[in-house]
């Protein structure tokens, strides 16, 4: 099984991918929100673009209904695709999140804040180039791909400032992402591989 077919997105679609867990409300540190408006946007004049969500979708685990969320951005119909609940649920084996990594032409994530940001790395060594914010940890794990801009957010809980993508920047990354060949990135599978679990305790344990 290929993770398109994983997915069930044909081969001739765009996918837009993002694998984040659904937990938390205020804020959604994920920023489902800022993502989803600017992928409608970009859908709108892409009618071939899918958006992959590799999460729960209706905030069962402490998140938010992200099918109210896709409905009150006009995402369309057949441009969202979530993974069958009761296989997410139940866990996904490494090699085939890996497929599906694989079957993604970009990853999304441009979170408010990672503290590390695993499924960057993730994404990268499968190849996919990444959309990540430039802020946090995020930064020094993109190997391929653009960052995307916004503005700090303090969050008086942690009291510690956050980040809040721009919707205008992720359009733009999205943009770019569509108009680059498709195909796997060699720079993101050598960056990613810096921290391979062997180099990595080798290295420093």
């Amino acid at each position: 099984m290929t993770g398109r077919e994983f997915m069930g997105i044909d081969e001739d679609r765009f996918v837009v991918g993002m694998v984040s867990m659904n937990k938390g409300q205020v804020p959604t540190r994920k920023s489902f929100g800022e993502a989803f408006l600017a992928f409608s946007v970009f859908a709108a004049d892409h009618p071939d673009a899918v958006l992959y969500c590799h999460t729960e979708a209706k905030g069962a685990m402490g998140g938010i209904d992200l099918l109210a969320l896709a409905k009150s951005c006009g995402i369309q119909q057949g441009q969202l695709v979530f993974p069958d609940p009761f296989v997410h649920r139940m866990g996904i084996p490494n090699n085939v999140l890996a497929a599906v990594y694989t079957g993604m032409d970009v990853f999304l994530q441009p979170s408010m804040g990672e503290g590390f940001g695993i499924p960057a790395i993730e994404a990268g060594a499968c190849g996919t180039p990444q959309i990540l914010s430039n802020a946090s940890a995020q930064p020094e794990l993109l190997g391929d791909g653009w960052l995307v801009e916004g503005q700090p957010w303090w969050n008086p809980m942690q009291k510690a400032w956050m980040h809040t993508p721009f919707v205008d920047s992720i359009l733009a990354a999205l943009q770019s992402a569509y108009t680059r060949p498709r195909e796997r990135s060699q720079q993101a599978i050598d960056f990613a591989a810096q921290y391979d679990a062997d180099r990595v305790f080798d290295a420093f344990w």
